[in-house]
């Protein structure tokens, strides 16, 4: 686990934490400590701490989205919904909230090392294949291309698209789907999902007619019209 955090007493009571779980914990005090180790070692997880000196945390999260797919949980200040946004627009998979609970951060990054474990451990050796227009989404090898095109979907955002692709015509509202992807209670969080999906949108329609793959369903959810 790479831990950046520069409050040293959030840093050292979170390592301690994790250390007795059994974790093996690396710790960064500043943005670009992080990057620098980021470089050299291989990681689960990512906790990161947006309020950074030395390059900042979203600084440190644009590096790792460009070069990893790894989980990120950022940890945002109670009253900013606007970094909080940025983190996950930038590709952050889930965030916590300052200040927060140790068995809450424990429970949302093991849901999220699960999550990347299954992505990661795909062996493709018999490939399940759904094709929906121009995407193929093969849910063995947890890839998803267009057009022929390789697009670099987030662990969080395959297991989105993997599961309306798989329920074609299924309207799902936002509470079913974040049940199901997150694996936790839903308590409104419109924010983490609407973010995601805006994003997943973003990649699978360059921009172009976002609505073309994942439809709104005002008052409801979302679904993938059945073809």
């Amino acid at each position: 686990i790479l831990l950046v955090e520069d409050d040293k007493n959030i840093r050292e009571m979170v390592c301690d934490f994790l250390t007795s779980e059994n974790y093996n914990v690396i710790t960064a005090i500043d943005g670009q400590t992080a990057i620098d180790i980021f470089k050299k070692h291989t990681f689960d997880i990512v906790l990161l701490d947006l309020m950074l000196p030395r390059s900042s945390g979203f600084e440190v999260l644009k590096y790792i989205r460009s070069v990893s797919v790894i989980p990120v949980i950022i940890a945002t200040a109670k009253d900013s919904d606007t970094d909080k946004m940025m983190g996950l627009n930038l590709g952050a998979d889930d965030y916590i909230t300052k200040p927060f609970s140790l068995v809450e951060l424990l429970a949302r990054m093991k849901a999220n090392i699960r999550r990347a474990t299954v992505y990661s451990n795909s062996d493709g050796s018999r490939d399940n294949v759904i094709k929906y227009k121009d995407l193929t989404i093969n849910v063995s090898k947890y890839t998803v291309s267009k057009n022929g095109a390789d697009l670099n979907l987030t662990h969080t955002e395959f297991e989105i698209i993997r599961l309306l692709a798989t329920n074609q015509g299924r309207a799902f509202s936002k509470e079913q789907l974040y049940n199901t992807i997150w694996k936790e209670a839903y308590y409104g969080n419109e924010s983490v999902l609407n973010t995601h999906i805006n994003r997943l949108r973003n990649k699978l329609s360059d921009g172009i007619d976002k609505n073309n793959y994942i439809k709104t369903l005002w008052g409801i959810g979302y679904k993938m019209e059945e073809e």
